[in-house]
Formats: C-alpha cells, structure tokens, sequence
C-alpha cells in the first residue's frame, strides 16, 4: 500500500487545493491518505447566513471538513493544536516536531504541502509550509522519499479572475489530471458552508450543481530531495518511481 500525507494549515485548505489528486488516489484503491490539518479555523467567517456563533466555530469547522474528507475518500485526519492565525508564532522547531511524530506513526513515502508562497499568501499557508519542508529534510525518516508543493503556474494564475501567488511554468514537475474527480471536490466544498462566501467566490457555480470552476489538473513542485535544475520530462503521478 501506497501512503501519502497532506500537510496544510485549516479545515478547506485540502479541498481548495489539492481535492481531486485525493479522490483521483482514494479511486486507485491502492494509496492511503492521510492529512494533517494545523488548527480548526477557528478565526474564520462563520458562514452568510450565519452558521454557527464565533465560540463554535472551531467544533463546526472541525465537523466540516470531516464530512469534506468523507466525500474525497480520506482515510485518516489528525489535527494540530495550534489556533488559526498563529501559525508564524509558533516556534518552527515545535511545528516540525509534531509533523515529524506523525510521519514515524505512519510512514508516508510522499508528503504534500503548501508552496511557500501560500497561494492566497496566508501568513498560515506559509508557516505550515515552512514547518513541513523542515520536517522532511530534517527527518531522516527512510520511508519518505518526495515532498510536493502544491501550486499554480503562472499561465493559469494569469486566466484567473482573483489575484493568487503562482510559480513560473517551467518549475512544475508534476500535473495530476484530475477531471474525472470533480464531483466529489465539489462535494466536499459545499460542505464549508461557514465559508460560503469564499467557497462562491473561488468556485462559482458549485451550489447550482456545475463543476467547471474546479481545475482540470493539479500542478506540483518536487520540493524535496533537491530537483534537478532543468525538468526534462513534466511526470503525471506523485508515486513515480515509488513502490508500494
């Protein structure tokens, strides 16, 4: 069996970006997912209309994206006890470590996170992002043998209607087709429905039942080990040159 752990900083982070190489691998049946979430988002919007009151957010948003990973298939969800918005104060070393205990649990061999840039450049995004990188580099764990940066490469970023943080076309190593898995990232979205207005915003049409807003593809950048300079060849799987 296959495992890969996707490391990102709030409840929607995973659907928002990287929900349909999940549900592609959930499909597989030969791939265990896993994913780690930094905080409960409890510093978000609670929902137009109002979903829930501030002081229960965090358990709403808990509750969301547990019945958002059910919808993309994934198999195990640990939470970080660290609270939305925090995330650059937390010491890195601390961050990492918590990271790092959960890999020896279970042995990722592909470990997925934010680009540092964050995309939308959540100071959130960033840290998580910082604190997986350490994590991996540092771990010396034999199971792991590639961390991915989910991104958006320019030529996309520019076709956008909202501005978002991108990486030149050239640095992508790895596209992920993911158009036959929309329906189940659409799911999951509108399951966030304390974050509807950023859900409509980034995915219009899902609530009318259409799936064209959500990427055709997914695009990743090898963070770790050390890519080579010039990508000859743009791979279409994350588990190349992995076995199970």
């Amino acid at each position: 069996m296959k495992r890969i752990l996707f490391v990102f900083a709030h409840p929607d982070d995973e659907s928002f970006t990287t929900g349909g190489t999940i549900a592609k691998y959930v499909a597989q049946g030969d791939v265990d997912i896993h994913l780690i979430c930094a905080t409960r988002g409890e510093a978000g919007k609670t929902g137009n209309p109002p979903q829930c009151t501030k002081e229960e957010l965090p358990k709403v948003r808990e509750q969301e994206l547990e019945r958002a990973a059910a919808h993309l298939g994934i198999h195990h969800l640990h939470f970080l006890p660290y609270k939305d918005g925090t995330l650059p104060d937390v010491p890195l070393e601390d961050m990492s470590q918590d990271i790092i205990t959960y890999m020896k649990n279970t042995q990722p061999q592909v470990v997925v996170t934010f680009a540092p840039h964050g995309i939308s450049g959540h100071k959130d995004h960033t840290a998580i992002s910082q604190a997986t990188f350490k994590a991996v580099s540092e771990s010396n764990l034999p199971s792991i043998q590639k961390l991915y940066y989910i991104t958006i490469p320019g030529s996309v970023g520019r076709q956008m209607s909202r501005q978002v943080n991108t990486d030149p076309d050239e640095a992508i190593h790895t596209i992920v087709d993911v158009r036959e898995y929309k329906e189940p990232v659409r799911k999951a979205l509108l399951e966030y429905k304390t974050q509807n207005m950023s859900v409509d915003k980034v995915f219009p049409g899902i609530a009318e039942g259409h799936n064209t807003s959500i990427p055709d593809r997914n695009h990743y950048i090898l963070a770790w080990p050390h890519p080579p300079s010039t990508i000859e060849r743009v791979e279409n799987d994350l588990f190349v040159g992995i076995e199970s």
